[in-house]
């Protein structure tokens, strides 16, 4: 009896081994197959991390060899690992670029004297005048610390100095100027890039305003302080939106107190910019509005009046659509501008020829531009064409330009002419680099200006040739440039007893050293000399700057550290102003000026000390610069 019962509970028990054996081979295979469905979408999520971080690995290696060979940390490098880094990160995406004017070929040995957004920050330049302190030829005046007026000459002339900000030719429009420009109002806080084409016989600088291409917010914040009450504060917002939006805002005001010769001065600068970009297509529309209040400034009393105060506003405001960038293929864009200087108060109008527009208590000239710009880029050849409409006042001007060029590592050629309307003058420019070896180079510049009626110009030829050698990662070259006879305008924003006169040819050499020569130790100089000494220009003119550059990427491989300590030494004999009854000159003098700039991560520790043997010197007859003045800050990125 009991042998049956037990049989009967094995059944059973055998019974539920094979169901319970069942229900786990079902249910493994039901793991299995929901795995085997995974696998695939996590095979292909693995394909695109790796995908990243191979373009990130890339993209780190690119920078990385151009920390060595260059003589800044490239900008828009950082910025494409910080968004790529995002991407890691957040899963963000790169957004096609709102649209950009043509940036011209440069043909220098070196690669030419051009800055990106962290490079510019990290010039320790508070104005464009501190940035064209480098490049021969060029001799910018002062009257004293930020908040002065400063003007800039080529070769002696200051209407050889020409300015453009995203395509659009800047004019001098401050009647108190008398055609030139004030480059105290030029900002550089908002650009992206900076480029100096150097022709022979004029320098062309080219602003880019900066852009945001990243989903990810970006901000940035700069505090800056130190002697003479000076203080500065910026802040800059971007952001773009998987639809193609862009939003950009920013400011940067600045504050200065001199008791010593007052010249106090207050500065308000706001930028913005709405815009839309989706595959080829692309349009914004942008601001950049500078405000400047200056308490009277004294002078020596002997030399004259002191210079008025002021109080008034420079605005570039334009809109843009554009069919693909111009660093590919076909392109074309079209862009409406306008230009406007308001000033609160009257003094210094008596004097001048720009058109402007009375009213009861303001000045306020303006003009306006319409620009058409088409080009085709394939290799090596570049080539593009340019319409520019000026209205001022009743009136409207054409002026037609054109640009050939064709760069490879050995050869680079650019061809450039311009025929302005409103001057009634024509301009043709041809340069070139040459390396027929690695260590040799050959580059040079010819222009000439003619009239496009008769008696309006004299026709003028002017031309520059140097000779280089490479020694490591930098470039030694020496050479002469001359130009034709030339009337010269005179810079009556600080004395309108200064007066225009014509000059005879002149001829002059110069030597540059620009690069690394040991590791991270480099050189920034140029000197020149002139055959003889002349108007606006001193005869001769030094400036040689000693820097460490390091990223040390052996102890810090991922970048994330730099340091660059500089000490740059300035020198110029008297350069003469030109009065109706003789000429005065302004001070021989050398200066010592020390920078040193601090990275970590995304904020920046800098400072900077100039003048720092105080020597009593004046740049503008009548004027005593600056005392010694020592400047510090921090910059700071954010990704929000």
């Amino acid at each position: 009896m009991a042998r049956p019962a037990v049989d009967t509970v094995k059944k059973r028990a055998d019974s539920l081994k094979t169901a319970r054996d069942s229900t786990k081979t079902s249910a493994a295979d039901t793991l299995r197959q929901k795995g085997d469905t995974l696998r695939p979408k996590a095979d292909s999520l693995q394909q695109k991390g790796d995908s990243l971080r191979h373009r990130a690995d890339s993209l780190r290696a690119r920078r990385d060899s151009l920390v060595a060979d260059s003589l800044r940390i490239d900008s828009l490098e950082k910025e494409n690992l910080a968004i790529l880094a995002a991407q890691v990160r957040r899963g963000d995406t790169v957004k096609a670029p709102t649209p950009a004017a043509e940036m011209p070929t440069l043909t220098d040995l070196d690669g030419g004297y051009r800055w990106g957004r962290d490079e510019l920050a990290a010039s320790g330049a508070l104005t464009l005048g501190d940035l064209l302190d480098a490049i021969p030829g060029v001799t910018v005046f002062r009257s004293g610390w930020i908040g002065s007026p400063q003007v800039g000459a080529m070769l002696g002339d200051f209407q050889r100095l020409r300015i453009f900000y995203d395509g659009i030719e800047l004019d001098a429009l401050d009647p108190r100027n008398g055609g030139v420009h004030d480059l105290s109002f030029i900002q550089l806080w908002q650009l992206e890039e900076v480029r100096i084409e150097r022709g022979a016989s004029e320098i062309r600088v080219h602003l880019r305003s900066w852009r945001v291409k990243s989903t990810t917010p970006a901000t940035r914040v700069d505090i800056g302080t130190g002697d003479l009450e000076t203080n500065g504060y910026r802040g800059y917002f971007g952001r773009r939106w998987r639809n193609g939006l862009a939003l950009q805002v920013g400011a940067s005001q600045f504050s200065s107190r001199d008791n010593r010769s007052a010249g106090d001065a207050d500065g308000l600068s706001l930028f913005g910019r709405f815009g839309w970009a989706k595959g080829r297509f692309s349009a914004d529309a942008s601001f950049l509005r500078t405000s400047r209040d200056r308490t009277e400034q004294l002078r020596d009393t002997s030399a004259g009046g002191n210079l008025p105060p002021f109080d008034g506003q420079q605005t570039e405001a334009y809109a843009r659509a554009a069919f693909t960038d111009t660093t590919r293929g076909v392109w074309g864009q079209v862009t409406a501008a306008s230009l406007a200087h308001t000033q609160n108060n009257l003094a210094f109008t008596d004097t001048v020829k720009i058109p402007y527009k009375r009213l009861p208590s303001q000045l306020t000239p303006s003009r306006r531009q319409l620009i058409a710009a088409a080009g085709w880029e394939r290799g090596p050849f570049a080539l593009s064409a340019t319409g520019r409409m000026r209205r001022i006042d009743t009136l409207s001007f054409f002026t037609p330009s054109a640009r050939l060029s064709f760069t490879t590592p050995r050869l680079a050629l650019a061809a450039f002419a311009e025929q302005q309307d409103e001057l009634k003058l024509r301009r043709t420019e041809v340069s070139g680099r040459l390396l027929p070896l690695s260590w040799l180079g050959i580059s040079g510049a010819v222009s000439r200006f003619a009239p496009t009626e008769v008696g309006a110009h004299p026709t003028t030829l002017a031309y520059r040739g140097e000779v280089g050698l490479r020694i490591s990662r930098a470039w030694l070259s020496g050479g002469i440039m001359s130009r034709d006879t030339a009337q010269l305008v005179a810079p009556i924003v600080y004395d309108t007893s200064f007066v225009a006169s014509a000059t005879g040819a002149m001829t002059g050499t110069f030597v540059t050293l620009r690069g690394k020569i040991w590791k991270d130790v480099g050189f920034d100089v140029s000197a020149i000399k002139w055959d003889s000494a002349g108007a606006y220009r001193p005869q001769y003119q030094t400036r040689s700057q000693l820097y460490l550059n390091t990223s040390w990427l052996g102890r810090f491989p991922t970048g994330n550290f730099n340091i660059l300590a500089a000490v740059t030494h300035e020198y110029r004999t008297q350069a003469y102003f030109l009065k109706g009854d003789g000429r005065v000159a302004a001070s021989q003098y050398r200066t010592i000026n020390a920078q040193l700039e601090i990275r970590l991560l995304q904020a920046t520790l800098s400072y900077q000390f100039r003048n720092l043997l105080n020597e009593q010197y004046q740049q503008v007859p009548g004027y005593f610069m600056h005392r010694p003045v020592q400047y510090y800050g921090v910059r700071w990125y954010f990704f929000n």
